[in-house]
């Protein structure tokens, strides 16, 4: 039986060591399988390879790559020797890579190409424990740069050699060391790319991320030789599990990257039967399907929409009759009986459904292939409109939850009986209550943190023993999520804690589900609210630039800069009527959840700079970098003295430029007219001279 994660892979090498575990694209752009036991002896060759380096048991070794076939050979290897993999993605600063490899005490450094050792090479000064870099990829690697530093570079080759050998002179010796790892031991320490400031490492154990294995792998469809695709950063926990998990279920990974277009047409070429995605990449499917219907100019999209929403009306009758949705108290039986007479609308309504089959639902369920059995959703909240969309034309797709801290799992929606809009129960290997802001544990309906217990819940904040106890009480870790749990008990995420807008007047709102609504409309990319002691919320928001454009050329818009598109009356009144269509109490909102007030802002959201990894928004960035719009939106007094203050400044100091140029005009007229002067006087003088020297010849 297995108490480490290598452990369990060796165990499948020997169970079925000819089935695929990778799929990697070649220079053709083919996908070729890797076997279980191809795998495996890659896997220990490697942890030879980093012990003839000097590595050790609880060691603790950087991983800087994104998404690769090697990186899961480096992590397992690295976990074999009983270490601790320290990763994160290439996207990394030079400032936060010195911070963590620092922290983390990082003698060793495993590095996914020159874009990286770049970024090591900006730090080097400041990293006094680094002795080993090892490239996985070696292109325009400029190998003499470290060595006046004492650091020796190897590559992915090399180490695999040193390995090969290491284990021909050693016989059965890593395989030992591999056999030795316990369930306690550190596998890894993620230090978060954070929504809120500096990175915290997440110390995580085997026993964190195996004893999820077998409950997840309950909730999924999939046997023995089935392909995933995998597109999400593998250093963030969500990806890793999942690959894990995939492993235990004996699966095969097929790896990709989280673009739209790439993702699609990796789709076509391994036709994977699992996808688990954030909620931007299936909302970037949803938006290509749309566009795709939107280019058919007979109106197809409007009788597409009408199709999905008949479909999307039977999906929700069949989930009231078997008790499929959000109620909070336990229904009485008569309403049970009653609810039967559902079927008679959904009678009318089927051939609808099955003629939207006919005619789309059948080719949109095509794009993620012929086999497809599955999409996960998760690192954030699904909205609503995803939800109904693809559970409507007959693709599944379940959405899970959790955190860093949780090695991530803590709740999923079972696909056999799903609820929408809910992201599923507590799952059997840890338990959660929630808790009110007076300590108390909420009732169904009633808002609340969610608090999590159990074998997932992480080891502590690495060197950090003050944050892990705020973290961490008798057990109970606190998600920071506001929740609130149905009467059979699946639960819904509200927002976050630290998120959470006081207006003036007092009101808490969470902006989550109003962004996540606003979403919806055709002609808002994104939204964030915004208005921490406002007296009203606002909204920053990225338009829907090809939809803008069309509404402009039929409202005689000049659409030859978008930016005079975006200042012009028609616009700001289309948002304004988007804010009164969508947030209103039928949609569930409160009055004081309006918005009032909205700045465009007019460029895409970017990972490392307004999002983290997993592409949540970064509310603290978001505020500081558009502190501007948002106190010009307000028409904040302050932000105005200022504004007035710097007018003035500007205008006395162009006043004073001004006397300046005056004054040296004058200076210039007073100076030409001495040195006019001062000629004439010395012209006078030589000319005196020149007589008296004349008169005296001639005496």
């Amino acid at each position: 039986m297995y108490s480490t994660l290598p452990q369990l892979l060796f165990e499948k090498a020997q169970k079925i060591p000819e089935r695929p575990i990778q799929y990697e694209k070649n220079a053709n752009k083919d996908f070729i399988p890797i076997s279980y036991s191809d795998f495996a002896e890659t896997m220990l060759d490697f942890a030879a390879g980093l012990q003839s380096l000097g590595a050790k048991k609880a060691d603790h070794i950087g991983l800087i790559s994104d998404n690769r076939q090697e990186w899961l050979v480096c992590s397992m290897a690295i976990m074999t020797l009983g270490a601790a993999d320290i990763p994160r993605g290439g996207e990394v600063t030079s400032k936060d890579l010195e911070y963590i490899l620092n922290f983390a005490e990082c003698h060793t450094v495993i590095l996914e190409s020159n874009y990286c050792y770049k970024k090591i090479l900006e730090c080097k000064k400041n990293l006094p424990l680094l002795k080993n870099l090892i490239l996985i990829n070696t292109d325009g690697v400029d190998f003499e740069a470290f060595s006046s530093y004492g650091i020796s570079i190897h590559t992915y080759t090399d180490i695999l050699k040193m390995g090969k050998k290491y284990r021909s002179e050693h016989p059965n010796e890593i395989e030992n060391t591999l056999h030795s790892g316990t369930e306690s031991d550190t596998a890894t320490i993620i230090f978060t790319s954070g929504t809120t400031g500096t990175p915290k490492g997440v110390e995580l154990t085997h026993k964190n991320f195996l004893c999820q294995l077998k409950d997840v792998g309950a909730l999924l469809p999939l046997k023995t030789g089935d392909k995933a695709l995998c597109v999400l950063p593998v250093w963030h926990v969500y990806e890793r599990e999942f690959e894990y998990i995939l492993i235990f279920l004996e699966c095969a990974l097929c790896y990709s990257k989280p673009v739209a277009s790439m993702m699609l047409s990796d789709i076509k070429k391994t036709n994977p039967q699992f996808l688990a995605c954030v909620p931007r990449l299936w909302d970037a499917i949803y938006k290509a399907i749309q566009k795709q219907l939107n280019a058919d100019k007979s109106g197809r999209w409007l009788l597409f929409k009408t199709l999905v929403g008949a479909s999307s009306t039977i999906r929700n009758f069949y989930d009231i009759i078997h008790g499929r949705t959000k109620y909070y108290k336990r229904h009485l039986f008569i309403y049970q009986i009653l609810n039967k007479a559902l079927y008679i609308p959904i009678l009318f309504m089927l051939p609808f459904k099955a003629w939207g089959d006919i005619i789309f639902f059948r080719k949109a369920r095509a794009v993620f292939g012929n086999g497809f059995k599955l999409g996960m959703s998760g690192g954030g909240g699904l909205s609503p409109k995803l939800d109904k969309f693809y559970n409507s034309i007959g693709m599944r797709l379940v959405e899970g939850y959790g955190l860093t801290e949780t090695a991530p799992m803590c709740c999923m929606r079972n696909y056999k009986q799903p609820v929408l809009g809910t992201i599923g129960r507590i799952l059997p290997f840890c338990e959660g209550r929630i808790v009110n802001k007076h300590g108390q544990e909420c009732k169904p309906g009633q808002v609340g943190v969610l608090y999590i217990r159990g074998e997932n819940v992480m080891k502590g904040y690495y060197k950090q023993p003050n944050l892990t106890a705020e973290a961490i009480s008798e057990g109970w870790f606190n998600t920071g999520d506001l929740v609130v749990r149905t009467y059979k008990g699946d639960i819904s995420v509200r927002g976050r804690q630290k998120d959470t807008i006081v207006l003036r007047s007092g009101e808490n709102v969470e902006p989550f589900p109003i962004e996540c609504k606003l979403a919806e409309s055709p002609y808002i990319s994104q939204a964030v609210v915004v208005g921490q002691d406002k007296n009203c919320l606002g909204a920053l928001i990225i338009p829907q630039k090809e939809n803008l454009k069309k509404f402009a050329e039929e409202n005689n818009i000049d659409t030859e800069n978008f930016f005079t598109i975006l200042k012009s009356d028609e616009v700001h009144n289309l948002i304004f009527k988007e804010f009164e269509r969508l947030i209103t109490p039928k949609n569930g909102f409160k009055p004081f959840e309006k918005i009032g007030k909205f700045a465009f802002i007019d460029k895409q959201f970017e990972v490392g700079v307004e999002l983290s990894a997993k592409q949540d928004i970064i509310r603290h960035k978001i505020n500081d970098l558009y502190k501007w719009q948002i106190m010009m939106m307000y028409g904040d007094s302050s932000a105005m003295q200022n504004l007035d203050s710097l007018t003035q400044g500007i205008n006395s100091i162009t006043q004073g430029l001004s006397n300046v140029t005056q004054n040296l005009s004058n200076m210039k007229s007073k100076v030409g007219e001495n040195l006019s002067k001062m000629g004439e006087n010395i012209s006078e003088n030589l000319n005196n001279i020149t007589e008296n020297i004349k008169s005296k010849i001639k005496k």
